[in-house]
């Protein structure tokens, strides 16, 4: 079993101590320090590498902001997630667009908690439960990933690229989707090209997160 590596910082240590009590309880999870300093952090780093930072956003200084944009400076393959009391729509945007792959609030429960090291170990961003519930779909949408995936640009789309969209997301290939729709290859092609340009994404790969992101087909 891989062991989860995480270290904490936060300036309250009663907080850190509880957080990692509840960690303790999931074998795959290891706390390899606590820290309510930066610079210790950093050191911290050096000696043993975490996996995910839990990171206050509150702190000091330098403020929680400050100390994301320094991690994924120095160390961009390590996951940060984000503690607060805060949920100001603002803040949540800054965490997510600095590099933050999660955001929690201080009162998630165990299970919550747990499952979102676990997400964000695997590659996926992850927002508290109760933040889904109050925020709308598409501000969550746009914290995590940008402007890019927003749901607004569907607006401009026709049935007809929206249904490209969809076949090219299931894995269709050009003449596949030029006999499903009674097109030629070419029309399919100059579509896509149309539809990355209204959408402003850069490739097929980006164009099948749009879609996923937006629910326009399901995994």
């Amino acid at each position: 079993m891989t062991q989860i590596k995480i270290a904490l910082i936060d300036d309250h240590m009663i907080v850190m101590d509880g957080i990692t009590s509840l960690l303790m309880e999931d074998p795959a999870i290891t706390v390899i320090g606590k820290t309510l300093d930066s610079d210790e952090l950093f050191s911290l780093i050096e000696q043993d590498e975490p996996h995910i930072i839990m990171l206050d956003i509150f702190l000091p200084k330098p403020i929680g902001i400050e100390i994301l944009k320094n991690i994924k400076k120095k160390y961009p393959h390590i996951k940060v997630i984000i503690l607060s009391g805060n949920s100001e729509e603002d803040l949540i945007t800054t965490s997510f667009r600095e590099g933050a792959s999660g955001y929690l609030t201080k009162s998630v429960e165990k299970d919550e908690l747990l499952e979102a090291i676990h997400a964000v170990f695997e590659g996926e961003q992850y927002i508290s439960r109760s933040l889904e519930k109050s925020l709308s779909r598409n501000f969550i949408n746009k914290a995590r990933f940008g402007d890019k995936y927003s749901i607004h640009k569907l607006a401009g789309l026709t049935p007809r690229e929206l249904d490209i969209i969809r076949l090219i997301s299931e894995g269709l290939g050009y003449k596949e989707i030029a006999a499903e729709l009674g097109i030629s290859t070419r029309t399919v092609e100059a579509h896509k090209n149309n539809i990355l340009e209204k959408l402003e994404l850069r490739n097929t790969i980006e164009l099948v997160k749009f879609a996923i992101k937006n629910k326009l087909v399901e995994l």
